[in-house]
């Protein structure tokens, strides 16, 4: 007997309602399937308004377009991203699932059903569709890595959200607040909510959050602060969602980011003492990630590829040279010059018919654990990055660094 059958039989396995809906963008919801009971689909429907709407939802499709890989050119100003058209429908395949008590951890894609104990939205699938055009979902990845380096290619996600609003709010132990300067008054009562939650909604968590911040792990060897200031700015969404930087909440449509550097307590309220900015605001979180070792691999139009010969054994450095073709189209000048052209026209925002000079070779940097994990591999586009280019084959220019000679000439020769 599977293991799945067996809990089943004793009682362990959850009680479960399937549901299909479609959305669009503004959240309006049409039922396709739903469970008969009406607390079932009252749960069902105030749970998914939990799911992004307007200009969240464009930045969670446009997140999640980048991340399968799928944009054709790196994307580097918000305009870049902003091409990408975002479909106005979406449609939901789930399931409401309530376990018995202790017998159930959430997983990825579940929501937690507000008022309804050890009860669950399943989201099994998500597609998308255009006006009259059939449905589409992203390809699965293989693991977390890959779509992250697919975001992590694209300079666009460092882009922040223009700033609408900044306030700092001072709070007394009693639960006195108050805004400097007044927000305005649809956004005061959100922005009381929220501040109460960050800094702690019972004396418990006052105590606990102030130690948290502190980082001391007993909240009983600190002093309890009279009184709190701290400040955060409302934030029209950024083009793609950080990783490093997600909004605490949302007010409307504005993201809120608390400012790690607004943050400071009093023990009489008189005298302010700064909180310490945690190591995690700097994204080192991210940091077996981004700084990844690598070497610089050398390639050449006509098909050579240079780079230090201790980086690879010998089948490893024959499966570089397999991918690198491949990738580059190098020893195929048609498939070449579209690679480079891709290059080009990404990183220096130029116009798609814009005429170019020819491409000796391109500098790429390589992971040196390219290959060590055979089981858990990324795709290889994923895990290269492009650095430095040359149309002679001897003077190199720094993708991230101003227009070439060679490129300023053809734009104007196209002007």
């Amino acid at each position: 007997m599977g293991d799945a059958k067996r809990r089943k039989q004793l009682g362990l396995m959850p009680t479960v309602y399937p549901f299909e809906v479609e959305l669009n963008r503004s959240g309006t919801l049409t039922e396709v399937v739903m469970p008969e009971g009406e607390a079932q689909r009252q749960q069902i429907t105030a749970t998914l308004r939990q799911l992004p709407t307007g200009p969240q939802w464009d930045q969670f499709y446009r997140t999640d377009y980048v991340s399968a890989g799928l944009p054709e050119e790196r994307l580097i100003t918000r305009e870049d991203v902003e091409k990408i058209a975002v479909p106005p429908r979406r449609r939901i395949v789930g399931e409401l699932a309530t376990w018995p008590a202790g017998n159930h951890q959430t997983e990825p894609g579940e929501l937690k059903v507000e008022g309804a104990e050890h009860t669950w939205l399943r989201l099994r699938s998500q597609q998308h569709a255009f006006e009259n055009q059939p449905w589409q979902q992203f390809p699965e990845l293989e693991n977390t890595e890959e779509w992250l380096g697919y975001l992590f290619q694209h300079p666009a996600l460092q882009l922040e959200g223009e700033v609408e609003g900044r306030y700092s709010a001072e709070q007394t132990a009693d639960g006195q607040l108050s805004w400097t300067p007044e927000p305005p008054e649809e956004q005061r009562a959100a922005l009381d909510n929220l501040a109460r939650r960050w800094h702690g909604e019972t004396p418990d968590d006052w105590a606990a959050i102030h130690a948290e911040r502190l980082g001391e792990e007993d909240a009983a060897s600190v002093s309890v602060p009279q009184v709190l200031r701290s400040t955060f700015e409302l934030r029209r969404p950024s083009p793609l969602r950080s990783f490093l930087s997600a909004p605490f909440d949302l007010i409307g449509e504005l993201e809120v980011f608390p400012d790690a550097a607004g943050q400071a307590y009093s023990l009489d309220a008189q005298t302010w003492q700064d909180y310490p900015v945690s190591e995690s605001d700097d994204g080192e979180d991210f940091g077996d990630f981004t700084d990844v070792e690598t070497f610089s691999a050398t390639v050449w139009a006509g098909g050579r590829m240079e780079w230090p010969v201790e980086a690879l054994d010998a089948d490893a450095a024959q499966r570089l040279t397999a991918d690198l073709l491949a990738y580059t189209g190098a020893d195929d000048a048609a498939a070449w010059a579209s690679y480079t052209g891709g290059v080009l026209t990404s990183f220096y925002e130029l116009e798609p018919d814009t005429a170019l000079p020819h491409v000796q070779a391109i500098k790429i940097s390589v992971p040196n654990d390219l290959y060590e994990d055979e089981e858990d591999s990324d795709s290889f586009e994923a895990q290269v990055i492009e650095d430095e280019i040359s149309f002679d084959g001897d003077t190199w220019h720094d993708l991230y660094e101003d227009l070439p000679d060679e490129l300023t000439t053809a734009t104007q020769e196209e002007n």
